[in-house]
């Protein structure tokens, strides 16, 4: 009875090595499967921003430096300010660049509708005096600021290689991805393939996109107040929670340990969320 007693706890123990093993195994291959597709997505979101906003850079080296200071920076946080915070600031890490590139995106587009009426003005000037489109697109690359100019000059590279001048200005408007490029588009198209005097539509076009412009500026000062008072009502709960945990932590650690603490967490963090929603479906006016 003894042997068979040993024989079966020796077994026992052997398939629980056996099944331990295996499920290290699953592990590591369901690990480097997920690795590898989060690091395409990675490589590929990070590599589509830096063309979005003409980087040329390669965009593996941020996802190995991306994931260098996450191993840095995530074990320090965890050991400082706990559980809650490491995720936070995986989060943050992680997203960093995505964040970064988006907002560059943005400010370059916004510079570049800004100043696009007087291209537009330029162009059509260019045109006027005696140009064709291609060359007079290559003086405007040439005279006018940045971004236009090397958002004008990429149209003309991608023009010189063989690709047709209409994909390439698709191109452009993929990579600002604002309405007024398609209706600049569309005008150069139409006036191109169909006939008629694109200096002129060129230059209507400016004076509507100044139109534009100007009731979109009167919009954001009549909506400014509504926009302080979204950024007031994420940011006093907030501050007024740090204020309480520095004065009292004993009491608004509660919030972070109990069932009952974590309900009134959800409330308020719900509550924000929908006042965010509401006072942004309030402020935002398309023109």
């Amino acid at each position: 009875m003894r042997f068979m007693a040993e024989n079966s706890l020796v077994l026992g123990m052997a398939l629980m090595a056996i099944s331990i093993g295996c499920l290290f195994i699953f592990a590591i291959r369901f690990g480097s499967a997920f690795f590898a597709v989060y690091r395409d997505n990675f490589v590929d979101t990070v590599d589509k921003g830096f063309q979005d906003v003409l980087i040329y850079f390669d965009a593996s080296q941020i996802f190995v430096v991306t994931l260098g200071l996450t191993v840095l920076v995530v074990p320090i946080i965890y050991w400082l300010l706990g559980p809650y915070a490491a995720v936070g600031a995986l989060v943050l890490v992680g997203g960093a660049p995505s964040f970064i590139l988006r907002s560059m995106k943005k400010v370059r587009s916004d510079k570049f509708i800004e100043l696009l009426p007087h291209a537009l003005v330029s162009l059509s000037s260019s045109l006027r005096a005696g140009l064709n489109f291609v060359k007079a697109f290559e003086q405007v690359a040439k005279n006018q600021p940045e971004p236009i100019a090397s958002e004008f000059a990429q149209v003309l590279v991608e023009y010189r290689v063989g690709q047709d001048l209409n994909d390439s200005l698709e191109a452009l408007a993929l990579r600002i991805d604002r309405e007024e490029l398609v209706l600049m588009n569309s005008g150069v198209k139409i006036s191109r393939e169909v006939g008629g005097n694109l200096a002129d539509t060129l230059e209507i076009l400016a004076r509507t996109l100044r139109e534009i412009a100007e009731a979109r500026g009167k919009v954001n000062a009549v909506t400014a107040m509504g926009r302080a008072q979204a950024i007031v009502a994420v940011g006093l709960p907030v501050g007024i929670g740090i204020m309480f945990a520095v004065v009292d932590p004993n009491a608004m650690i509660m919030l972070f340990t109990t069932k009952l603490g974590y309900i009134w967490l959800g409330v308020m963090g719900s509550m924000m969320l929908c006042a965010m929603v509401m006072i942004k479906k309030i402020v935002n006016v398309d023109i």
